[in-house]
């Protein structure tokens, strides 16, 4: 994939997915990583000639993801990283305690930088269009970015985590921004017209192990379709539709699971191995891979036990095993099914009581054969068969 392809999606989102017509465009980016600039570059040349664009210089670095701590980014020298007191209350949530390995923290910094990129994100027009292309994850002191442009009514286009993505692999990245959303509509609308008519899901590892599930959830998509919807945002790449059951106890089952994140967020491609779930509960086992034990004993710690989320159907075609996005966030739009391992669901998270801890949210990936909805195969020999 060459940058002309680059080039034409950044094109495609601004006036395809975010149906552009004569609204402000900003564009807040960094260069601390190869993609990152890259990717901004694209962005800088199509920008409509009313938009802007600025730099954001040693972007602060956040404390903690996905309730882990932030791993390094392995491009900059020096780590800026910043605590303020909001971060401080917002996770004691979720019991983090931001002195826990973490070395150099700078407490309540405010970057001259920071105040002035605020001023011109809050001042910009109801229904304008921000662009952000960040190396790890934009933190402007105690102002959480995206939910405050969202609450004003700007729509959001975020890449974020771009330095975590090996420059072996930046071809795979390119080809899978190409604009599909059509077809991830379209399929988005056959799961929803299967799950209608059927009453179980199976998911068949390639070992022939069975994980059920019964009813499920309404289906969301990640397919940067917005029609009907107000405010438009999401985090490229994209591709995915996920679920859950209706009730959580009724699925039981096991799998073979043969990728997970590693405590940096990178991806740990393994033999397959088993997992047992009764009754939406990870059972243990002393066959685990070391670096998965890891992972599982984390969340036994905060959460007491391991469950599972949510059912995630990846369908953009450029991310495989044999094509992969180290970092973990991207990895799920990979072809093929994944489970979410933790109590923690944003989309689903009233089912469970605001008083039961909910920290992890950590998606492990099936070593796929096929899957059934309703006895009918929708998946085999690595694709989505959906007419």
């Amino acid at each position: 994939m060459s940058s002309e392809s680059l080039i034409q999606s950044a094109h495609d989102i601004i006036y395809k997915n975010m149906w552009y017509i004569d609204e402000k465009v900003y564009l807040l980016y960094d260069t601390e990583s190869p993609l990152a600039s890259l990717l901004s570059d694209a962005f800088l040349s199509v920008l409509p000639e009313s938009g802007s664009a600025r730099e954001f210089l040693n972007p602060p670095q956040p404390l903690y993801r996905g309730g882990l701590i932030n791993p390094d980014n392995p491009y900059a020298k020096a780590q800026n990283r910043v605590m303020t007191e909001h971060n401080r209350e917002e996770n004691k949530k979720t019991w983090l305690d931001h002195h826990e390995s973490v070395e150099n923290v700078i407490e309540e910094l405010i970057d001259p930088q920071i105040e002035s990129i605020k001023d011109e994100l809050l001042n910009l027009p109801k229904g304008s269009i921000v662009i952000l292309v960040q190396s790890t994850n934009f933190r402007l002191s105690t102002f959480r970015i995206r939910l405050e442009l969202f609450h004003r009514g700007v729509h959001v286009v975020e890449f974020n985590h771009l330095a975590y993505i090996q420059e072996s692999e930046i071809p795979t990245f390119i080809d899978s921004l190409i604009y599909r959303t059509p077809e991830y509509v379209r399929l988005q609308n056959k799961f929803s017209e299967l799950f209608e008519k059927s009453e179980n899901t199976r998911i068949h590892s390639l070992n022939g192990e069975i994980l059920t599930f019964w009813t499920v959830e309404k289906i969301r998509g990640n397919t940067a379709d917005y029609t009907g919807i107000e405010n438009k945002w999401w985090t490229y790449p994209i591709g995915e539709v996920f679920t859950e059951w209706v009730n959580l106890d009724e699925t039981s089952g096991r799998c073979m699971v043969d990728t997970f994140p590693r405590e940096d967020f990178s991806l740990a491609i393994v033999e397959p191995f088993l997992l047992t779930i009764e009754k939406w509960r990870v059972l243990p086992s002393s066959d685990f891979p070391p670096e998965f034990q890891k992972i599982y004993n984390y969340i036994v710690q905060f959460e007491w036990e391991v469950r599972v989320r949510e059912l995630g159907f990846g369908l953009n075609p450029a991310i495989s095993t044999t094509t992969p996005l180290s970092d973990i966030n991207f990895q799920e739009r990979k072809l093929g099914v994944h489970l979410s391992l933790g109590k923690k669901h944003g989309i689903y998270g009233k089912k469970l009581p605001k008083t039961e801890l909910q920290r992890f949210h950590i998606d492990v990936f099936v070593a796929l054969k096929w899957v059934t909805i309703g006895g009918k195969e929708i998946f085999h020999e690595n694709k989505w068969n959906l007419s």
